[in-house]
C-alpha cells in the first residue's frame, strides 16, 4: 500500500510556512501566511496554511499520512502542547490536540528549531551524523543532534543558547538578563540599532557599507559576527557537533556576513592554540537561502516512524 503524503507546518512570529511532501519527499505543494498572534490566531493560521496546501496539492485530508508541526517556545513534543512562546502570545495551547481534531490526522509538534535540526541533517544528507542547527532570527536558539537523535534535555529545554549571557552588564534581554546573546544578535535589536544610525543602516547592505569603510557599518558588523562567532564557539565546545548550520532570517538578509564570522574564528584561532585544533570555521555550514529547512524539518516530524521516504538532500 503506498505511503500517503506528509505536511509540515513551520510557526514564526511573523510568517507560517507550510509545505506538502509526498512519498519519495517531492514537494507538492509551498504556502505561506501571515502569523496571527494568540492562541486562537496560531490555530486559525496553522489550519488556514494546511488546506492552502492540500488545495495546490489536489489532496484530500484523509491521504495525509501524518502532520508535522514546528513552533517556538517551550513545547512538549510528546502530548503536543506549547507554552511560554512569547513572539507567538502564547501561554498555553494544545496544538497538537486541537490541529488533530481539525485535520482529522495525527499531529505531532515540536520546537521549531529542533524541527529545523532534521531538516538541516536532511539537505545535507547527514541523517546519522552529529550536527547543529543554529537559528538567527527574531530570536536566537539551537538544536543539536548526536548520531540522528534530537537532544532534547529535561523539558525539551535543550539549545536555548540566545539566554546565555556573553557580554557582561550587556542589554537587557526579553528574559530578564542582561548581555545575553540574543539581546546581541537577534533580528529585533539588530534592527532598533540600525535604525538608530545617522543614516540609518540596514542588514543586506551592512557588509557593502563597511567594506567601503564607513565606521558605523564595521562596528556592527563586527559586533554581530563576533556574537555569532561566539554561538559557533558554545555549540562545538558544549555539544562537539561536526557541523555548524547557520540559519535564520538575520544569516539569510546578510550577504557577506558568514565570511565575516569564519574570519572572526580564525583570529580567534590565531590566538590559540587549542581553538585552532577545533577548525571552527570549517565547521560552519549556510544551507542554501530558498531550502525551506524548518518546514521541511516540521514534515519529517509528522512522518516520524511512518515508514515513508525523505525528502532528496540538497544539490
Amino acid at each position: 500500500m503506498s505511503q500517503g503524503p506528509s505536511l509540515g507546518i513551520d510557526i514564526g512570529g511573523t510568517k507560517t510556512h507550510g509545505v506538502l511532501l509526498d512519498a519519495s519527499g517531492r514537494v507538492l505543494a509551498d504556502q505561506v501566511r501571515p502569523t496571527r498572534k494568540g492562541a486562537d490566531g496560531v490555530l486559525s493560521t496553522a489550519r488556514a496554511v494546511a488546506d492552502d496546501c492540500l488545495r495546490e496539492a489536489a489532496v484530500d485530508r484523509s491521504r495525509l499520512a501524518g502532520v508535522g508541526v514546528g513552533v517556538p517556545g517551550q513545547v512538549d513534543h510528546l502530548t503536543g502542547v506549547v507554552r511560554t512562546a512569547v513572539n507567538l502570545g502564547i501561554d498555553h495551547l494544545e496544538l497538537g490536540a486541537l490541529l488533530s481534531a481539525d485535520l482529522g490526522v495525527d499531529v505531532r509538534v515540536d520546537n521549531d528549531v529542533k524541527a529545523a535540526a532534521r531538516g538541516a541533517a536532511q539537505a545535507l544528507d547527514v541523517q546519522g551524523a552529529d550536527l547543529t542547527y543554529v537559528n538567527i532570527g527574531t530570536g536566537v536558539a539551537a538544536a543539536t543532534l548526536v548520531a540522528g537523535r534530537v537532544v532534547r534535555g529535561e523539558g525539551n529545554l535543550a539549545g536555548e543558547i540566545g539566554h546565555v549571557p556573553v557580554v557582561p552588564d550587556g542589554e537587557r534581554c526579553a528574559c530578564g538578563q542582561r548581555g545575553c546573546l540574543e539581546a546581541l544578535v537577534g533580528g529585533g535589536r539588530i534592527a532598533a540599532r540600525l535604525a538608530l544610525i545617522d543614516p540609518p543602516l540596514a542588514l543586506p547592505t551592512l557588509v557593502a557599507q563597511a567594506t567601503r569603510g564607513r565606521l558605523e557599518a564595521i562596528a556592527e558588523l563586527d559586533r554581530i559576527a563576533g556574537g555569532i562567532a561566539t554561538a559557533v564557539q558554545l555549540v562545538v565546545l558544549t555539544q562537539g557537533s561536526a557541523r555548524v548550520v547557520l540559519g535564520g532570517g538575520v544569516i539569510h538578509a546578510t550577504p557577506g556576513l558568514v565570511d565575516h564570522v569564519r574570519r572572526m574564528l580564525e583570529l580567534r584561532a590565531a590566538e590559540s592554540d587549542f581553538l585552532a585544533s577545533l577548525h571552527l570555521p570549517g565547521r560552519v555550514v549556510v544551507l542554501p537561502s530558498g531550502y525551506p529547512v524548518a518546514a521541511i524539518g516540521a514534515a519529517l516530524v509528522g512522518r516520524a516512524g511512518s515508514g515513508a521516504a525523505r525528502p532528496a538532500p540538497v544539490g
